[in-house]
């Protein structure tokens, strides 16, 4: 950015010492009075030159103005830029710890699950065919086959000899979708 105004600055030098500089150093002799002529407009050059360089000096000033308004704006946005940035770092590291704990706690329940599931299917293991069979009778299908799809092939199917023979064939199928 600076070096493009620099450069700018060069260039509408090297305009100014065009404009101003070379017909007045022609002092030859042979040509004394163009000189004499151009020495009198002069001034009048001079002065058109001078207002030149002075429009060329103020929008060479307005534009360095804007380059560095819009220098200190984006600045100003990286800034915001970085803090929405932190903040947004800060939110996904939250909820990756939130994401954790609820993973751990998920995993916990369904390992307190499994607990009570093991300990329902040893309390019907341990009663008789027929009593297991007709309280398998009374639960829900899925309870009934979660029961069941736990137990060993025997014990289930000695229970599964006491149920009805509808609610058996029933909860046949599912074992066989559920396996």
């Amino acid at each position: 950015m600076r070096i493009k105004l620099i450069a700018l600055l060069a260039a509408a030098a090297c305009a100014l010492i065009a404009l101003s500089g070379l017909d007045l150093l022609d002092i030859r002799p042979v040509f004394a009075e163009q000189a004499q002529q151009k020495a009198e407009a002069a001034p009048v050059a001079t002065a058109s030159s001078a207002d030149a360089e002075k429009g060329i000096l103020a929008a060479l000033n307005r534009k360095e103005k804007e380059l560095q308004a819009r220098e200190e704006e984006l600045v100003r946005n990286e800034e915001r830029l970085n803090i929405v940035k932190a903040d947004i770092e800060q939110r996904i590291t939250e909820l990756k710890r939130e994401h954790e704990e609820i993973a751990a706690l998920v995993k916990k329940m369904d390992e307190i699950n499994d607990q009570r599931n093991k300990k329902i299917v040893k309390i019907y293991e341990s009663m008789s065919p027929e009593e297991a069979a007709s309280r398998i009778e009374k639960l829900d299908e899925e309870m009934a086959v979660m029961i069941l799809a736990s137990m060993s092939e025997r014990k289930a199917a000695k229970i599964l000899s006491f149920v009805d023979v509808s609610k058996s064939a029933k909860l046949s199928q599912s074992l066989r979708i559920k396996n």
